[in-house]
């Protein structure tokens, strides 16, 4: 017997390792079995990032389907450019 669930959507992130438990902690806050609303910085693709200043540390969160691969491309600068999400289903785009 395998114990799982199926899901149609997953969110990932990215985050800066050196503050993961800062930047993580938002979103593992809940009250009465439900999530806290949190500070965060709502970005375009129903994306959100959460900044600890403190540590010049960003979380950035994206939508995936199931078995998706994501990858994060950089420019010259180190800069993040892009981000590219694909959806796991067969035959589809990124």
């Amino acid at each position: 017997m395998s114990l799982g669930t199926r899901t149609f959507s997953v969110v990932g992130c990215f985050a800066d390792a050196g503050a993961w438990t800062a930047l993580a902690a938002p979103f593992r806050t809940y009250v009465d079995g439900g999530p806290v609303s949190r500070d965060s910085e709502q970005l375009p693709g129903w994306c959100e990032r959460v900044t600890d200043e403190s540590r010049q540390a960003d979380l950035v969160t994206f939508t995936a389907e199931s078995g998706g691969v994501v990858w994060l491309g950089r420019g010259k600068t180190g800069d993040v450019a892009a981000i590219v999400v694909t959806s796991g289903m067969p035959g589809a785009k990124a």
